[in-house]
């Protein structure tokens, strides 16, 4: 009786957590609800929030458009340049120089250009003169050269005041002499009478001077003697004349007055 007492005692001992383990319908269902109100609040709470955005958003106002502020014109100052301000020109022409400056620049060139074609047809012309085989023009054997106390082109100058002086003793008998043969002397030697450029002191061009008439002593300078007559056959000059050159005439000169004693036209080439 004893056993049996113990066994049941220690049966029920061992079914008790079991049942104590078991849970309630009724806790589970309150626990269910719980869960499912706090969802709906979350849900409500939700849709308090978007709703608050929607209403924020709503009543926010637009943003209008501001026109910037307009400033008063500012006038604009005329700058100087500075090539106008240093007081230099503009030789480059460049797109920088103004209208009127470069009407100027241009005008200035053409006139330049001008100049420069003018020489050389003139420096041209000179050289054909010279090199023509055509009779000489006779630009002074119309009339007697002007005198002239200043040098001016077809004047000779003043005849000078001649003091207890002897006049020159000049033949022009030499042409028969065959010594002086200068004519065939050249055709041996002709590099000898080809002195090249002719350097007019005063730039005025040939003029064929004839005997008796008088030169500006610039044309009978040293630099236009010929020292050695002998050279192309020509007789030696008297005491106080020379041999000069004079373009491509040879012509002999009284050094005191500056008198043409003999010429000999076309002598150089």
């Amino acid at each position: 009786m004893r056993k049996v007492l113990i066994s049941l005692l220690l049966a029920s001992a061992a079914a008790s957590p079991a049942l104590a383990e078991r849970p309630d319908p009724s806790d589970r269902e309150q626990a269910r609800a719980e869960r499912q109100q706090a969802r709906e609040d979350r849900q409500s709470a939700r849709e308090d929030r978007s709703s608050s955005n929607q209403s924020e958003s709503n009543s926010r106002p637009e943003p209008r458009n501001i026109e910037p502020r307009q400033q008063p014109p500012v006038e604009r100052q005329e700058v100087q340049p500075a090539y106008e301000r240093q007081g230099h020109a503009n030789f480059g022409g460049g797109a920088n120089t103004p209208p009127v400056q470069r009407q100027q620049l241009q005008a200035d060139r053409s006139e330049r250009a001008g100049q420069r074609a003018e020489r050389l047809q003139q420096l041209r012309d000179n050289r054909e003169l010279r090199q023509s085989s055509r009779p000489t023009p006779r630009v002074l054997h119309t009339r007697p050269p002007v005198v002239s106390n200043v040098p001016r082109p077809g004047t000779q100058p003043p005849l000078r005041v001649e003091r207890n002086r002897a006049p020159v003793q000049w033949s022009s008998n030499w042409r028969n002499n065959n010594r002086y043969d200068w004519q065939n002397h050249r055709r041996h030697h002709r590099s000898l009478f080809h002195l090249g450029f002719y350097y007019d002191p005063f730039g005025w061009g040939y003029n064929p001077f004839q005997i008796g008439w008088r030169m500006w002593p610039n044309y009978y300078s040293s630099r236009f003697w010929i020292n050695d007559p002998w050279y192309y056959r020509l007789p030696y000059a008297p005491p106080g004349t020379r041999w000069v050159r004079y373009y491509d005439d040879a012509i002999l000169v009284d050094t005191w007055s500056g008198q043409v004693v003999d010429v000999i036209y076309n002598f150089f080439w």
